[in-house]
């Protein structure tokens, strides 16, 4: 067997649900749609974020890679960029522009910001390095491969 440590995917396109998580994408993705989004930590909160298609990108490998390669140890941490909370706000301002920004309420929840506290926000990923998986180049990439790949979900960018 094969264990992929898969780190947080936004931005997810879909509806906000329950998970301590979600926030990490319903701050980008509804503001980018014209609609309000909390934010439930603080801006220094430090997270490690990979896009969806990185994500099944590093799924793809872990099935096709050859035993040998894979070698003997069954688990492998997929890449991902280290990114604050502020990081995430102002790529959303460079790509979703000051009106998106200011669809942010930046308003703490308590529970969730514990919670996120735990997480780790430095991942290093020396073996899917070896197996060829490279982390997405920063947050703002992430953002603009969602509104390309989801342009009828986004109603602002900067240069609408």
């Amino acid at each position: 067997g094969r264990d992929v440590q898969l780190m947080t995917v936004s931005v997810r396109p879909g509806r906000p649900n329950g998970a301590a998580s979600s926030f990490l994408s319903r701050m980008i993705r509804e503001p980018l749609a014209g609609q309000r989004a909390q934010v439930p930590v603080s801006p220094d909160t430090e997270v490690a974020l990979s896009s969806a298609g990185r994500t099944i990108a590093g799924l793809v490998s872990a099935a096709q890679t050859s035993d040998k390669d894979w070698g003997a140890r069954t688990a492998v941490n997929l890449p991902a960029p280290r990114t604050s909370v502020h990081e995430m706000a102002q790529a959303l301002r460079k790509v979703g522009g000051q009106s998106a920004y200011d669809l942010l309420d930046w308003q703490i929840d308590a529970p969730v910001a514990k919670i996120v506290a735990t997480w780790p926000g430095h991942v290093k990923g020396p073996r899917a390095a070896a197996l060829g998986l490279e982390p997405d180049a920063d947050f703002e990439s992430i953002v603009r491969e969602y509104v390309r790949e989801n342009p009828d979900l986004v109603k602002r960018t900067a240069s609408r």
